[in-house]
């Protein structure tokens, strides 16, 4: 076998890391939106401090939790997490401040 390495891709996308060769390496590197991390950090908070006033303050906080695992994804799952945020603005629909925290994430899938 020869130390020539080639490579021919024909009829559709390519999505990912490509290496070829002796010792070859391809790296990928997720880093979340550090404003979304920000937001998902402020959103515990808030629900910490108005659980008696969040329906289902568990449930909540499992939602930002599944929120934070998808965006940290190579390819987040949009829907997925546009459906927890929807649960979680249901659930916090007496507090303002978090709704709002939650339209500000949503604006970053906008």
């Amino acid at each position: 076998m020869g130390t020539e390495y080639g490579m021919h891709i024909s009829g559709g996308n390519v999505s990912g890391p490509i290496a070829m060769g002796p010792h070859a390496r391809a790296t990928v590197n997720n880093f979340a939106d550090p404003a979304a991390a920000r937001l998902l950090d402020r959103l515990e908070q808030l629900i910490g401090e108005h659980q008696s006033e969040v329906a289902e303050p568990e449930r909540a906080l499992r939602d930002v939790a599944d929120v934070r695992q998808e965006l940290a994804e190579t390819e987040p799952d949009r829907s997925r997490v546009l459906d927890a945020l929807k649960r979680l603005s249901a659930r916090a629909a007496e507090v303002s401040v978090i709704v709002e925290v939650v339209g500000q994430i949503r604006e970053l899938f906008g």
